[in-house]
């Protein structure tokens, strides 16, 4: 396909998944996420232990480093961006 059909404003280019044509806008969890989301349920049950903590940020940096490299869209990149900056500066 080419992205001379694109225009950085439209909603197909940020939505589209560029292999397949089809409109991405949230994916089935994978694996990475289901970690990140226990992560997120330890940090809330055990908020004070900072191993938890840290292997929490640690899993959220993780997936959105893989949303960033190998997100399908430029929305799924932007997302990963945006949490990998919050978990940052959190």
């Amino acid at each position: 396909m080419s992205t001379s059909n694109y225009t950085l404003m439209s909603l197909k280019w940020w939505f589209e998944d560029r292999t397949t044509g089809k409109t991405v806008i949230a994916q089935r969890p994978n694996l990475l996420f289901w970690t990140c989301i226990a992560g997120f349920v330890a940090t809330t049950l055990f908020g004070g232990n900072s191993v938890v903590l840290l292997v929490s940020k640690g899993l959220w940096l993780l997936w959105s480093g893989d949303e960033l490299f190998r997100g399908v869209n430029p929305w799924r990149r932007s997302l990963g961006l945006l949490v990998g900056t919050a978990t940052i500066l959190s």
